[in-house]
């Protein structure tokens, strides 16, 4: 059993618990968990090999509630019983993948429901969020496969624009070792280079109508990305980014600075330096600490209450906007 969301880590876990099988192996079935019902389930194991090969079925996707699960429990359960009395000449290599949301306490019963599957001889493995620091090791063994050295600081801040999600963080990286021909070495300075590619789409339009106190545009900015699936902390991430620019700025404005200095303080292009610095003009170290505040208790609440994680987000932006 593979518990948690889609992202390589538990792909890669299925890949190699089975062989890592190719799509045209005829011993290898993968099944849809959203389609198929127990009953093919069933059919797909028991089915004999054209060459004698030891079967291996995946079930992607398998239900995680409802009468469908519970049915998927108590077929795995009596399958896993039947493979310790002593498999017969079908027997194969089954793998369920069921992707849940491990950091959210709402599916903590449906994990429990599949953990029961261990005194069936079930091997479950749980994929949880990442913290900060597995993440950037993540990153950097991401790269080490695609023979790239990525340095422990430039990880750190990959994982700093990025997020800690896994998905995100390979397809960056497979970005990064692009951007420096699939060898040697990525540093700090490489990932800040290629920041300008990384989640330039409407996420900077979003923190931007945050900026500009844009109540409308922002939400329909947010709703948009949401629509798609944008995950939750990295809209989190994008706002916190921009805070942390804006408190640079801010910094600068009351030494005296202006916009170049303000774009050497922030890591930003000249031209966005300038506009930081307009808007630190405009704004209080005090009204800042009340924007950080905002944040910090939403990112609270994303990772530790069952609340709507889209109502969480319009509650912030309609704050922030103000």
């Amino acid at each position: 059993m593979f518990l948690g969301g889609r992202d390589p880590r538990l792909r890669a876990a299925v890949a190699s618990a089975l062989g890592h099988p190719e799509p045209g192996d005829l011993a290898y079935t993968r099944l849809d968990g959203a389609r198929v019902s127990v009953d093919d389930l069933a059919a797909a194991c028991g089915a004999a090999s054209m060459f004698g090969e030891r079967r291996r079925v995946f079930l992607d996707g398998a239900a995680s509630s409802g009468p469908r699960a519970r049915a998927l429990a108590a077929w795995l359960a009596a399958f896993g019983d039947a493979q310790r009395a002593g498999p017969g000449a079908d027997a194969c290599d089954l793998a369920v993948a069921v992707y849940l949301d491990l950091g959210d306490r709402r599916t903590a019963a449906r994990v429990k429901t599949f953990d029961a599957l261990k005194r069936h001889g079930a091997q479950v493995h749980r994929f949880g969020p990442l913290r900060e620091g597995e993440a950037a090791r993540f990153a950097q063994a991401a790269a080490r496969d695609l023979g790239v050295d990525l340095s422990g600081a430039a990880a750190a801040r990959l994982v700093e624009l990025v997020t800690t999600d896994a998905g995100l963080l390979a397809s960056e990286v497979q970005k990064l070792a692009a951007y420096a021909g699939f060898g040697g070495r990525i540093d700090v300075r490489d990932v800040a280079a290629a920041s300008a590619t990384i989640g330039e789409h409407a996420r900077w339009d979003y923190v931007n109508a945050l900026a500009d106190h844009d109540l409308t545009r922002a939400l329909q900015v947010l709703h948009d990305m949401l629509a798609l699936r944008t995950p939750h902390q990295m809209i989190l991430a994008d706002i916190i980014m921009t805070l942390r620019r804006l408190a640079a700025a801010r910094q600068v404005v009351n030494e005296g600075g202006g916009g170049r200095e303000v774009a050497r303080a922030a890591g930003v292009p000249p031209g966005r330096g300038q506009a930081l610095a307009r808007q630190a003009r405009r704004m209080s170290d005090r009204l800042i600490a009340r924007m950080y505040a905002e944040v910090v208790r939403t990112d609270a609440a994303l990772k530790s209450t069952g609340s709507d994680k889209d109502a969480l987000l319009e509650i912030l932006t309609a704050r922030l906007a103000a």
